[in-house]
C-alpha cells in the first residue's frame, strides 16, 4: 500500500483496530514526501505530539508526466507538516541520496528509513526482532542489514555519513568551463551518430564564439554557451535509433541484471511508428508490450544509427522526426540571422532569444505544441532584435 497503518502492542488481545483514528498517530515513518504529506496521511497527526521521519528525496509523480515543470513543492510539504507536529518532533534525512552513494541503489531507502526511526525511538520493537525479520524475508539479507545499519548511523552520527555520502566531489555541469562544455556535447555527439555530425556542432559554435570574442573583451561568453546548449539538444533529438543505442551501450542491461539477477526478464512498451495503431485515452500514440527480443533488435537498430537522415532512414519519414530536423536548420538560420546584425548592444538580446529553444521539452504532442509555442516566441523576439540592430527578421 502507499499508505499503511501499523500497530504494535505487548498483547495481540489490546489491537482492536489496524487504521489509525484522526490525530491518533504516535509516529510517522515518510518514505515518501507527496504521501507523508497528503490529506489522508496527515490526518492523523496529532499536533505537537506525533514524531515523523521524513524522507526528503523528491519522487516523481504523474504530474511530472503531464507537466514538464511540475514541482512537488517538497520545502512547502517538510514545513506543512512542522507546522503540525512541531519542528523537534520532525527529522529529515535524504535517504536515497545515502543508499544510493552507500548501498549502490536507491531500492534500500525504505529499510534505510526504519533504520534511522529505529535509532530515533519510534519503533519500539527489539534490535534482534528486527534483524530476525530482515532474514526470515529472505531477500538481500545482509545488504538490507546494512541498510538498517546506515540508517541507525545517519540518526545517531549524521556528520559521519554526511562525510561517506560526500567522497570527492564530483564536477557537475555548474563547474565546467565553456570549452569542457563544448567538448563534452562533440564527444556526445560521435557515438550519437558521427565524426561528421560532432564537426558539424564545433564548425557553428566556433563562429558564434568568434563573433562574440570580438564584441565580449572581458571574456564573458553567454551567447557562445547558450548556442553550443541550444544546437547540442537539437542535434541530439531522441529518436529510435538512439533509444535502441542508450539500452544497449550503456549499461543499462548490466545495472538490471546486478539489481535484479541475472534471471530477470525484461519487456518495452513502446510505441514504434511504423507499428504503431491509433492513440490512447489522451490522444498519444498507444504503446505496445514487446518482450526479450527486443534487445537483439535495438542491437542491430544502435549499428544502424548512421543511416539518421539519410535517404535510407526510413523511421525519419514520421511528422515528429521531419519537425525535428526542420528544427536542426532553422537553429542554424537563426543564429546566422544573429550573427549578421550582431553587436555589444544586443548581446543579451541574442542570448536570450538562442537560450528559448532550451524550453522545447517532451514527445509527441507535448513536443509539437512545445515547438510551436517557441517558433512564435522567437520570431516575436526577432522583432525586437531587429529594431535595435536594424536588420530585416
Amino acid at each position: 500500500p502507499v499508505l499503511s497503518y501499523i500497530r504494535i502492542a505487548e498483547d495481540p488481545s489490546k489491537i482492536n483496530q489496524v487504521r489509525i483514528d484522526k490525530a491518533q498517530a504516535d509516529a510517522l515513518i515518510g518514505c515518501d514526501l507527496v504521501v507523508s504529506s497528503s490529506p489522508k496521511a496527515s490526518s492523523t497527526f496529532r499536533p505537537g505530539s506525533t514524531r515523523a521521519v521524513i524522507n526528503t528525496t523528491e519522487m516523481s509523480t504523474a504530474d511530472f508526466v503531464r507537466y514538464r515543470d511540475a514541482s512537488i513543492r517538497a520545502d512547502d510539504r517538510v514545513k506543512a507538516i512542522e507546522q503540525v507536529i512541531g519542528a523537534h518532533n520532525l527529522s529529515t534525512v535524504a535517504a536515497n541520496t545515502i543508499a544510493e552513494s552507500l548501498l549502490g541503489n536507491t531500492i534500500y531507502a525504505n529499510v534505510l528509513m526504519l533504520g534511522y526511526a529505529w535509532q530515533s525511538g519510534l519503533v519500539p520493537v527489539s534490535l534482534e526482532a528486527i534483524g530476525r525479520a530482515i532474514e526470515l524475508n529472505g531477500v538481500e539479507v545482509d545488504r538490507n542489514k546494512e541498510a538498517f545499519g546506515w540508517g541507525r548511523l545517519a540518526a545517531g552520527n549524521p556528520e559521519f555519513v554526511k562525510e561517506q555520502v560526500s567522497g570527492p566531489k564530483p564536477v557537475t555541469e555548474k563547474d565546467e568551463t565553456l570549452d569542457q562544455i563544448i567538448q563534452r556535447r562533440a564527444e556526445f555527439l560521435i557515438d550519437y551518430q558521427n565524426h561528421a555530425l560532432a564537426e558539424r556542432y564545433h564548425n557553428l559554435v566556433n563562429r558564434v564564439r568568434s563573433a562574440e570574442e570580438h564584441l565580449a573583451p572581458s571574456g564573458s561568453l553567454e551567447l557562445t554557451e547558450a548556442v553550443a546548449r541550444a544546437y547540442f539538444k537539437l542535434l541530439a533529438y531522441k529518436d529510435e535509433y538512439e533509444v535502441a543505442r542508450l539500452h544497449t551501450a550503456t549499461g543499462f542491461l548490466e545495472k538490471i541484471r546486478r539489481d535484479y539477477g541475472n534471471k530477470v526478464k525484461v519487456n518495452f512498451h513502446l510505441a514504434p511508428p511504423l507499428l504503431t495503431r491509433g492513440v490512447d485515452a489522451r490522444g498519444r500514440p498507444r504503446k505496445r508490450t514487446f518482450g526479450p527480443w527486443m534487445i537483439l533488435a535495438f542491437r542491430i537498430l544502435a549499428k544502424m544509427r548512421g543511416l539518421r537522415g539519410t535517404p535510407f532512414d526510413l523511421l525519419g519519414l514520421s511528422a515528429e522526426r521531419k519537425m525535428e530536423r526542420e528544427l536542426i536548420v532553422e537553429f542554424e538560420e537563426l543564429v546566422e540571422q544573429l550573427l549578421s546584425g550582431l553587436g555589444a548592444e544586443n548581446l543579451i538580446e541574442a542570448t536570450e532569444i538562442v537560450s528559448l529553444i532550451m524550453n522545447i521539452r517532451g514527445y509527441g504532442p507535448v513536443k509539437e505544441e512545445a515547438v510551436k509555442k517557441i517558433r512564435g516566441e522567437i520570431s516575436e523576439r526577432l522583432g525586437n532584435f531587429s529594431q535595435i540592430t536594424g536588420i530585416a527578421a
